[in-house]
């Protein structure tokens, strides 16, 4: 037999048995997918949602609608392709937090699960709720700032390592210098005051003025070597209190004459409200908010505690500045030391009750310095860079951040 014939013959046999085996085989397959039994969901439809403005990041936002889950993991909300935290839901509406995507005509829509089609859409606008003010570079370092009537910022610079003086960015943002540096490398507080000067402390025994075009000369000068003034701030006389170490508070008056007060603890911010001077009291991890009566520039009622800061944050956490909003909240800037991670959520909120919380938190990236008001509704912080050995590559750089607060903040009275 040859070749050919045998892989013919072998070939039949194959074949046979391939036909034998498929007729053998069973059908398991159902006739069809479709169950009469199983019922989708109605489609869900938004007919609003509420606030009509948000923050983006921070503000909890309901969605108005119909066809919703009781069930809050059986809905998905899109913020254009980012999805949204679902707080709780009902058939009718869906609360969320606000992603931080701060665009406008943002595509919001609803997947319900078991529903077969996805919601209508409904464009929304989500307001950044923290902004860059200017893009530094990473070797230029803002430090403390304070900002006039009109929106424009002032803040002592750093480039290169090296001071440069104050600095100011005008509403348009453009970047230019305001003082050339003096004796100072930066100053650690700024008022800026109604007739258009600076008023600084960086730590020496004088308070400064700051003028245009000028370097900064002493406006007051206590004379005393102990004195090293680190913050400031004006009264609604027009007063400038100002601490920091060596075991004195000072008062500056309008004729620039100065009484000094004793108190021993150090003091790394001030702030006056409501007749009244804060400060945070104390050193690393032993450290809170006190605050004296404002009897006349030559008299400081007893000094009493209103808030254990230490006694309430992590260890390493240090408080560095604080002001308040018009209605009395008072916000903290701190500095955290992470050993092996970069530091979050840098502003604590303290209310009249003693009760705290974080400012926009997740938001904000890095620890905060210097915290000051501007003329409205937006708060400025000093970014720091993070880690601080510039001999390292930075993962946060130092920059003015503004901050949306959606309320005003209390006077500025060496501005207001």
């Amino acid at each position: 037999m040859s070749e050919k014939i045998k892989k013919l013959f072998l070939l039949s046999i194959y074949c046979g048995l391939g036909l034998i085996i498929l007729t053998q085989c069973t059908n398991d397959y159902p006739d069809s997918f479709y169950n009469a039994n199983v019922v989708a969901r109605a489609t869900p439809t938004i007919s609003h949602i509420e606030p009509d403005i948000a923050l983006a990041g921070v503000d909890i936002i309901t969605i108005i609608g119909n066809n919703f889950s009781e069930k809050p993991d059986e809905n998905t909300v899109y913020f254009n392709s980012e999805k949204a935290t679902v707080i709780s839901s009902s058939i009718n509406n869906i609360v969320v937090k606000a992603p931080n995507l701060p665009l406008d005509s943002i595509k919001v829509k609803i997947d319900v699960a078991g529903a077969l089609n996805y919601s209508n859409i409904e464009l929304y606008k989500l307001y950044p709720a923290v902004e860059e003010v200017f893009p530094f570079e990473t070797y230029q370092e803002p430090y403390t700032v304070t900002s006039d009537g009109m929106g424009n910022l002032y803040f002592s610079f750093i480039e290169d390592a090296a001071g440069k003086g104050i600095y100011k960015t005008s509403v348009d943002g453009v970047l230019s210098e305001f003082a050339p540096r003096g004796g100072e490398t930066t100053f650690s507080d700024l008022k800026y005051n109604s007739e258009g000067y600076l008023i600084g402390v960086y730590g020496n025994k004088a308070i400064f003025k700051i003028e245009a075009g000028v370097k900064p000369a002493v406006f007051v000068n206590t004379n005393n070597n102990s004195i090293k003034l680190f913050a400031l701030d004006y009264d609604k006389d027009k007063n400038i209190w100002a601490a920091g170490k060596g075991g004195k508070i000072v008062c500056a008056k309008l004729d620039l004459s100065f009484k000094l007060f004793d108190y021993a603890d150090d003091i790394s911010g001030l702030r006056v409200f409501n007749d009244y001077l804060y400060a945070i009291s104390g050193k690393d991890n032993a450290q809170s908010i006190v605050r004296f009566p404002i009897v006349s520039a030559d008299s400081l009622g007893n000094v009493e505690a209103i808030f254990n800061f230490s006694g309430n944050v992590d260890a390493d956490v240090v408080a560095n500045s604080i002001t308040f909003s018009a209605e009395g909240q008072m916000y903290i800037a701190t500095t955290a030391s992470p050993k092996n991670e970069a530091p979050v959520d840098p502003i604590m909120v303290v209310k009249s009750d003693g009760s705290f919380s974080t400012l926009y938190a997740g938001v904000i990236s890095s620890s905060s310095s210097r915290l000051s008001w501007g003329s409205g509704t937006e708060m400025f912080i000093i970014k720091e860079r993070f880690p601080i050995d510039r001999a390292l590559s930075a993962i946060f750089s130092q920059n003015i951040l503004k901050l949306n607060m959606v309320k005003a903040g209390a006077p500025e009275f060496g501005r207001d």
